[in-house]
């Protein structure tokens, strides 16, 4: 398996308090490593799923190779900051504010690092510790509980509802909603 990324995207993950430090990784030729070939083989089934996961999934399998990356195979040695308090109360509540507003579009990492002024990585980090939840797995879990509303309220069908949350596929959308509630949407809808 080959993994080509643009040098740009490893820089991206650098924390904010060594993005002066070169970004170079270590030339190793016929690499044998476990994580790079299982979250490669991960990327792989997402690009021929045609992105079911979206964005976000993507985002964090990414966030995981060049953290991988830069911890075993930089050049330079890089550490993160202390991630004790997560984010600040109020740059949470943009992020969340920002979340709920746009259930609807594939969001990414970088878009909600943005809004918090760090990189992609760091920004995860903070995120998880603040919330107890990957920033893609609080998306999926705001679009769940938005859908428990809508199904509830409205009068669409499980697909409308689907593909207005975000989800690319009805089946995306039917297999989170079971995961987190325990019923499929059908069976929710038909309880109500």
């Amino acid at each position: 398996m080959i993994l080509a990324f643009a040098p740009s995207l490893l820089a991206q993950h650098i924390p904010e308090t060594t993005n002066t430090i070169p970004v170079e990784l270590l030339p190793i030729i016929n690499l044998s490593d476990p994580l790079i070939h299982s979250i490669g083989l991960t990327l792989k089934a997402e690009l021929e799923s045609g992105g079911m996961g979206g964005c976000l999934y993507v985002d964090a399998m990414t966030t995981a190779l060049m953290a991988h990356l830069l911890r075993y195979y930089s050049v330079h040695k890089y550490s993160l900051p202390s991630v004790t308090n997560g984010l600040p109360q109020r740059i949470l509540q943009q992020v969340v504010d920002y979340i709920h507003e746009h259930l609807d579009q594939d969001l990414t990492v970088a878009t909600l690092a943005a809004i918090a002024h760090l990189s992609p990585s760091y920004f995860s980090c903070l995120f998880k510790q603040s919330t107890g939840f990957s920033p893609h797995q609080y998306v999926i879990r705001c679009r769940i509980d938005l859908a428990q509303q809508l199904l509830r309220q409205e009068k669409q069908s499980i697909a409308e509802i689907a593909y207005r949350l975000g989800f690319t596929h009805q089946s995306h959308f039917s297999h989170h909603f079971k995961r987190l509630v325990g019923c499929s949407p059908k069976v929710f809808l038909n309880s109500q």
